[in-house]
Parts: structure tokens; C-alpha cells; sequence
């Protein structure tokens, strides 16, 4: 059966209570115990002391007599009085005087004021000998009393604590019960909330226990808003920007329908094919938008730059021949491994390279160059000789769709904040800045070489 946090903190508390009670309680039987025989062996030496002071010249005149006296017989005050016994003898053997009910103790063996342990008539008897030249004073006790006296005082004590017992749990529910309303309070309002409601909890009045938790609920529904915000973007963005290719598509195809020659038709067919073209890659790039923006963090390993940059030179090389663009690679790294997703540097480094061929025009060249400016450091740069962007313009080439002001540049206007995306995960900053001694744009990527100190954390 599982138990509420309430339920079990009352048992916990009430369970660690009961055995400190018994540690405690242990405690108090044994020093009550010593305190008890303590306070009883001194009320038989001091009792046997006023005894002998007593009687002490009475005592004489019997020396000779050989006379016993057990008076007292039939006078008993008390219940504990025949447990209670005193005896006053001779050296030679007489008794002189003694309690009704006592028993013969011991000769004492020796002059010295002594306690002894005595099994009298079935019980045990504490004896305590007090001798004064030729005469000697015994008093004693049976251990029954001191065992009921301790029991009275442990009886009364546990008695308290028993009946403490039921009241300190109710105080202990309702005291956790009441540490537990903030919480009640937190599962209340989150309880209450509609999937649009993902504003933050109010931490004010959290106690620190689980402000923890608050801060991570906190966390969570800023994630889940900035998700719901991508995706309404994203749908927002797509229905925008399908509206016009498909409108193209649906132009061009009626335009086919109608056309009286085979040219006109073809050069409508054709038209399609370049809208379809265009159409597929908004797709495809919206959909890596959208994969990126639900990404919060990427696998990472080794990867190698010039390996993924020179596979990433083959593949775009038809592209530059067909645009009239000189690509190249030049490499004056010495080292090039870091540490990221190949497939995510990839796709940041191919929209990288791609944008640089767009905005070249033909004729142009773009360069791409591994360098080492420091011994922890690989930087990337892009150079391209087109019309560069103007400082002011730098920070918005980055928004979605934003294409330039250059209209007749085909795209997406979606591959540069993909490029930032990545950037992003991997912790790295793209840099816009002006070709050196020329006319163009440096794209310019710095990464750490190799791993950091836990050999798994991307930098």
C-alpha cells in the first residue's frame, strides 16, 4: 500500500519519538534505580546511626543479662513495616533489641560499618552493619520495596508519555498537513490552468523545500511556450509562404490548359517544375526550421572541419559551375577536430556556403578557409566576392524569410536562421564582417578544438 509523504512522515517521526522515548526511558530506569539504592543505603546507615545514639547506654546495662527483647509484636503501623527490620546485638551473641518482624540477620564478620545482600524467609534483605566497640546495630530493608518504589516512578512516567503520545501525533498531522498547503496551493493553480495558461508560478510565498520543484515547473512552462509559439510561427510562416508557390503552380497550370501551342505549353510545364522546385525546398527547409527549434541539445562526438568541408565543396561544386562561381577550400589549420553533430555542422555550414553562392554573382568566387589563430582555436571563414550586407542590415539577415534586398535572388530566406539554429546548439557565434581589402562578405565561425574536460559537453 503506498503511502501519502503525510502519512509517512507521521510514522517516520512518530517511529524515531517512540525510540528516542525508549532510549531515554531506559536511561531513567537506571539512574532512578541508582538513585533509589543510594537514597535507601543512606537511609539505613543514617537510621542505624540515631539507633545507636539511642539506645547506646541502654545497651550496657544488658551486657550481662543475656536478656532478648522482640517487643513490639502486635504494633505494626504501616504495610511496609514488616518489610523494614532493626536489630541491636551483643559481640557475644545476645540480641538486646530488634523489630517485630525482623529476621536474625548475620552475625558481622568484621568492625568496619559494611552492606550485605541476604536471602531472609524467601526474600532478599539489603543489611546494613554498624558495630561500636562490643555492641552492633543492623538495619535493613527488603529489595521488594525498592523495586516497587522504581516501578511506581517508571509506571507514572511511561503513563505520561503514553498520553502524550496520541495528542503529539495530532499536533504532528496537523503541523505537516499545514507545511504541505503551499504545495496543495501549487497543485491547485496548475490544476486550474488551460494548456494557452503557461505564464510562471509565483515563488514568493514557496518555502525553500520546494522552490526547487517550482523553479523547474517554471522552466518547463517557458519551454512548453516558447514550443507552442514555434509551432504557431511555424504554421503562421508556412501557410504564408506555400501561399505564393502554389498559387504560382496553380497559374502556370492553368496557363497550360489554355495554351494553343506546344511552346507556350511547354514553357509552362517548365514554369511548374521550377515552382515545384522551389516549393519542395521551402519545405524541406521549413521542416529542418521546425526539427531545430524543438531541438534543445544534439548527441556531440569528434568531427573532423576539413573532411565535412571538403565533402561539403563536392557536393556544391555543381551548383557553383552552374552559377558561374569559382568554390574553393584553403586550409592552413594544423588542427581541425571538434566536438559537435556532423549532421547538424553539415546542414549549418551547407546553408553557409550556399547563401555565399546565391549572393555571387557569376564570374565571382567564394573561398572557404580553415585557419588556427590560436592553438584551442579552429576559425571558419567564408569569403565571397558579391555585394556584401550592410552593417545595419547584419542582425536582420538572421530573421526568417528575410531575403535581402535583392530580388532576384531565389530562396527560402530561411537558410541563414537554420545556420544560426545550429550555431546556436553547438554554442558558437556566426560573425558578419567585411572581405579585408575587397568587396563581399566574411562569414566568419569560431570552434574550440578537441573536448573539454568531461570528454562529452559541447563547448
Amino acid at each position: 500500500m503506498k503511502l501519502s509523504i503525510r502519512k509517512r512522515l507521521l510514522l517516520l517521526l512518530l517511529s524515531m519519538i517512540c525510540s528516542v522515548w525508549g532510549i531515554v526511558t531506559w536511561r531513567v530506569y537506571v539512574d532512578t534505580q541508582h538513585e533509589v539504592e543510594e537514597l535507601f543505603d543512606a537511609n539505613l546507615a543514617q537510621s542505624a546511626r540515631v539507633l545507636l545514639g539511642l539506645i547506646k547506654h541502654e545497651m550496657e546495662e544488658y551486657t550481662q543479662g543475656g536478656q532478648e527483647w522482640v517487643g513490639l509484636e502486635n504494633m505494626l503501623g504501616h504495610k511496609y513495616e514488616h518489610k523494614l527490620a532493626f536489630l541491636v546485638g551483643a559481640s557475644n551473641g545476645y540480641i538486646l533489641v530488634r523489630s517485630a518482624t525482623a529476621p536474625k540477620f548475620p552475625k558481622p564478620s568484621n568492625d568496619s560499618p559494611s552492606y550485605n545482600d541476604y536471602w531472609l524467609d524467601g526474600y532478599l534483605w539489603r543489611v546494613f552493619t554498624l558495630k561500636s566497640g562490643q555492641f552492633f546495630v543492623q538495619t535493613g530493608e527488603r529489595y521488594d520495596i525498592r523495586d516497587e518504589l522504581i516501578s511506581e516512578i517508571m509506571s507514572s512516567t511511561l503513563s505520561i508519555l503514553l498520553m502524550a503520545l496520541p495528542l503529539l501525533a495530532l499536533l504532528i498531522w496537523l503541523s505537516v498537513g499545514n507545511s504541505f498547503r503551499p504545495l496543495q496551493q501549487v497543485a491547485t493553480d496548475i490544476a486550474s490552468r488551460t494548456p494557452e495558461q503557461l505564464l510562471p508560478l509565483d515563488i514568493d510565498k514557496i518555502p525553500l523545500e520546494i522552490k526547487a520543484l517550482v523553479n523547474a515547473l517554471n522552466s518547463l512552462f517557458t519551454r512548453l511556450a516558447h514550443a507552442f509559439e514555434n509551432e504557431r510561427r511555424f504554421t503562421a510562416d508556412a501557410a504564408h509562404e506555400l501561399r505564393t508557390p502554389l498559387a504560382g503552380l496553380k497559374t502556370q497550370a492553368q496557363v497550360a490548359q489554355r495554351a494553343t501551342t506546344p511552346q507556350q505549353r511547354q514553357q509552362a510545364l517548365q514554369q511548374i517544375l521550377i515552382g515545384v522546385d522551389r516549393a519542395t525546398h521551402l519545405v524541406a527547409q521549413l521542416l529542418t526550421l521546425a526539427r531545430m527549434d524543438a531541438t534543445q541539445s544534439l548527441p556531440t562526438s569528434p568531427v573532423d572541419l576539413h573532411e565535412l568541408l571538403s565533402q561539403l565543396i563536392i557536393d556544391l561544386t555543381p551548383q557553383a559551375l552552374e552559377e558561374g562561381i569559382d568554390l574553393g577550400l584553403e586550409k592552413t589549420a594544423t588542427a581541425c577536430i571538434t566536438l559537435g553533430n556532423q549532421e547538424a555542422l553539415y546542414l549549418m555550414l551547407r546553408n553557409l556556403v550556399d547563401n555565399a553562392i546565391r549572393y555571387t554573382p557569376a564570374g565571382g568566387q567564394v573561398t572557404v578557409s580553415l585557419d588556427n589563430p590560436q592553438p584551442s582555436r579552429l576559425t571558419l571563414t567564408i569569403n565571397d566576392t558579391g555585394s556584401g550586407i550592410p552593417p545595419e542590415q547584419r542582425e536582420q539577415i538572421f530573421e526568417r524569410f528575410y531575403r535581402g534586398e535583392n530580388p532576384n535572388i531565389l530562396g527560402s530566406g530561411l537558410g541563414l536562421s537554420i545556420a544560426q539554429k545550429v550555431s546556436q546548439l553547438h554554442q558558437v557565434k556566426i560573425q558578419l564582417n567585411d572581405v579585408p581589402n575587397g568587396r563581399g562578405l566574411c562569414v566568419r565561425v569560431d570552434f574550440l578544438l578537441g573536448l573539454k574536460d568531461n570528454g562529452s559537453d559541447i563547448f
